[in-house]
């Protein structure tokens, strides 16, 4: 357990890095996705035994990332007819990570994305899972996915991080798929910072 904690204070120091030198998010982020997959497998039994990408897999993930994008698009509707200035965090949120080039986007699908669900869900929360069982573990580790993005100072990008690996969270443990829950943040992040954003 030793080792987990270190490399979650690794998480957030990377993550703080990048979140706080926002002019270089996009060289930071993805060096900082990269590394925690790395060490993150030093200390990850992977089956190999299983298919990646299967049609359930496939199926699954696009039919969970819509319905979470579903869930934000209501969220973001809300917070337009309420009276308080939260809809500015949403505008500051895709200004800190919005991509605005190809190769943004290729880092999102190759590094991010998959690197996110790797540390997170399949070493970290399998971790505290083993440790305190499924609901704690879930719990702690998605609280701890949601906590590692108070260094943005963006109250409503923490509340997303929150949202979102609950339901990731959730997913894993419920179907222990880490091509599933990758495929799923795929399609999320295509519905938010592609096909229809929230900055409408």
């Amino acid at each position: 357990m030793k080792k987990t904690l270190s490399f979650l204070v690794l998480a957030n120091f990377l993550l703080a890095i990048s979140f706080l030198l926002t002019d270089y998010f996009w060289m930071l982020f993805p060096v900082s996705l990269f590394i925690l997959i790395i060490v993150s497998m030093i200390d990850m039994r992977i089956n190999l035994n299983r298919r990646l990408f299967t049609f359930y897999d496939i199926s699954y993930g696009i039919l969970t990332g819509t319905i979470l994008y579903g869930v934000f698009l209501v969220a973001y509707l809300i917070l337009k007819v309420l009276p308080f200035p939260l809809i500015t965090f949403v505008e500051e949120l895709y200004l800190i990570v919005g991509p605005r080039s190809w190769w943004h986007y290729l880092m999102l699908v190759l590094i991010i994305i998959p690197g996110e669900e790797i540390f997170w869900r399949r070493y970290l929360q399998s971790k505290l899972v083993d440790r305190y069982g499924i609901l704690i573990g879930f719990l702690a580790g998605a609280s701890m996915y949601a906590l590692t993005h108070i260094w943005t100072g963006n109250p409503m990008l923490v509340a997303a991080a929150a949202t979102a690996g609950l339901a990731w969270g959730a997913l894993y443990a419920w179907k222990n798929s880490l091509a599933l829950v990758i495929i799923s943040h795929l399609v999320f992040d295509l519905w938010l910072l592609v096909i229809f954003p929230l900055n409408f």
